[in-house]
């Protein structure tokens, strides 16, 4: 009995409808189409990808479906290889479609694996560019204009209609993935409706607040844009997002909007180091620095604490425990709890970024592990940055309202003390009688000393020969030429 010949259509980091090559490309086949979503066990249980992830990514899934009205694409739960070998005992397939993904070392893995099984197969695998992302790229003479002609390039209609009326219902029951069962929580959904509407709101109100409010912890939250999760997980297309802001009128807001357009080719230049330099993933991308990560032991007492909250310093604690309940932070408080963990806890790179790829809704290798070497100081062609949480504090949130809101144990400490409460004298503290429950009376390490002890180790391994030797090779290869943006 002859098979049915099909289309596969691979959905990934491309949970949208408009602006997608591989969709567009598979419907102009018009053979009939299996739109999948693979939950790959392995790959969710990388300690990168948690169950928060897993919710914002089901109601991508189902916004997608409701906008075709009907079940068209499929959230299968299954290891990639069984699910193709599968589908080729069951079907003729003539392509898988998909956009190349620019994931963690496991999904690179994955993929050379797969090509190899589709080689054998006789399977062709039509991939498409991940936007602005140029895969095998030897260095950067010509991304940058090429980045620009493609955020400007028009956006092709997708004929959604005719996708709909060629996808197959699903011919693998038995794996069909389900919804995260999650409590009540504070995290971001998602949905291609969702994050248009967060753009909306964005571009037509809160980008008022933009400048003012993107490196403080609590106002960023309503001030910055919020769209780092629909682009994660690509509800929304950069070039949607870029377009929308280009042609939309501001009045008054003119730099705003610029600096805004602005991260949104830094993210494809992060991306674009990380597809070039999977190892950002697993070592300091400067090897001058390798021995300076490995003289750092693990300290799970430290680890633990930094994880929950638990450090004694006010701000970096309020931090890890709204991203714990939240799945978000702003940049400036991201680069912070980087800083204390690599610099001042003096911990291991790769536990502490694992840790935090995990917690962020908004998880994008290619920006997650290049921005954790660079806070770590680990570049040797960026500035060494030793955040001082206590000026950050002092300086992002004056009156430690948003300390309090994260900490209650700290919610009778007046203002004056609330960034460093254990300068309050032993006398006050008693004749007040104030009560803090398990939070550290103390930081559980001394501050001057750790950021000295840093400061000196960095710094003399930045200087070193072997350290400028990697430095000129990570120019030549992750920059513009004639443009310093590492």
């Amino acid at each position: 009995m002859s098979r049915t010949a099909i289309n596969i259509l691979w959905f990934k980091r491309d949970l949208r409808l408009e602006d997608h090559a591989a969709l567009r490309a598979a419907v102009g086949q018009g053979l009939p189409i299996l739109a999948i979503y693979l939950k790959e066990p392995t790959q969710w249980q990388q300690p990168q990808h948690t169950p928060r992830q897993w919710q914002f990514v089901w109601d991508s899934i189902e916004a997608l479906n409701n906008a075709l009205g009907k079940t068209a694409i499929h959230a299968i739960e299954a290891e990639a290889i069984d699910f193709f070998t599968a589908a080729h005992s069951a079907f003729d397939i003539k392509g898988i479609y998909s956009h190349e993904e620019i994931g963690i070392q496991w999904t690179f893995d994955r993929d050379k694996a797969l090509k190899k099984w589709f080689r054998e197969q006789r399977i062709t695998w039509h991939e498409y560019p991940t936007f602005g992302i140029a895969r095998g790229l030897k260095n950067r003479q010509h991304w940058l204009k090429n980045w620009y002609t493609e955020i400007h390039a028009p956006i092709t209609p997708t004929p959604v209609t005719a996708f709909k009326d060629l996808t197959l219902a699903c011919p693998f029951p038995h794996w069909s993935a389900k919804a995260s069962e999650l409590p009540t929580n504070y995290f971001q959904r998602g949905g291609i409706h969702r994050g248009h509407k967060v753009l909306q709101s964005f571009l037509e109100e809160r980008i008022t607040q933009y400048a003012r409010s993107i490196s403080k912890p609590r106002e960023s939250r309503r001030g910055c844009s919020r769209i780092s999760p629909h682009l994660a997980w690509g509800t929304i297309s950069v070039r949607q997002v870029f377009q929308h802001s280009r042609d939309f009128n501001v009045p008054g807001s003119k730099r705003n909007l610029k600096a805004f357009q602005d991260r949104l080719r830094w993210q494809s230049h992060f991306m674009q180091k990380f597809e070039s330099e999977v190892a950002y993933e697993h070592i300091p991308i400067n090897r001058a620095f390798i021995p300076v990560d490995a003289s750092k032991k693990m300290d799970p007492v430290a680890f633990e604490a930094w994880k929950e909250g638990y450090t004694g310093v006010p701000l970096v604690d309020a931090c890890m425990r709204c991203l714990k309940h939240t799945g978000y932070l702003n940049f400036r408080m991201r680069a912070m709890v980087v800083s204390f963990y690599s610099q001042y806890l003096w911990l291991p790179f790769k536990p502490g970024a694992d840790y935090l790829a995990g917690c962020f809704t908004d998880f994008e290798p290619g920006i997650h592990y290049p921005q954790f070497q660079m806070q770590s100081g680990y570049t040797g062609v960026n500035t060494i940055r030793i955040y001082n949480p206590i000026k950050q504090s002092q300086d992002h949130d004056p009156r430690g309202i948003f300390i309090k809101e994260w900490i209650p144990e700290l919610i009778d400490i007046p203002e004056e003390f609330i960034h460093e409460p254990w300068n309050i004298p032993p006398m006050q503290w008693a004749m007040e009688g104030w009560q803090t429950g398990k939070y550290p009376r103390e930081p559980i390490v001394d501050l001057q000393k750790a950021r000295k002890h840093a400061s000196d180790v960095l710094y003399a391994t930045k200087k070193s020969k072997n350290s400028r030797i990697e430095s000129v090779r990570i120019l030549e290869r992750h920059t513009n030429p004639g443009r310093r943006e590492v």
